[in-house]
């Protein structure tokens, strides 16, 4: 699982299984904090202060934790 942070401050722990689609957030999003939207196969949508980037680097972690990559 990964950790996100939402727009309140809350810390969001999310299966990469159940995301369906990360967005870039708009300009006026971004200016209250919001940098992308995680929209989850249940119909959540997370506002969250991480950017697709940031996203996107903690699930590459993840996958490659999962294959053993880095692994002493």
């Amino acid at each position: 699982m990964i950790e996100v942070t939402g727009r309140n401050g809350r810390a969001h722990l999310l299966s990469p299984d159940g995301i369906i689609r990360i967005e870039e957030a708009g300009v006026s999003s971004q200016w209250h904090g919001i940098r992308c939207y995680i929209k989850t196969f249940d119909g959540a949508i997370i506002e969250c202060q991480q950017s697709v980037q940031e996203v996107q680097k903690l699930l590459q972690s993840l996958e490659l934790s999962r294959l053993g990559v880095g692994a002493a």
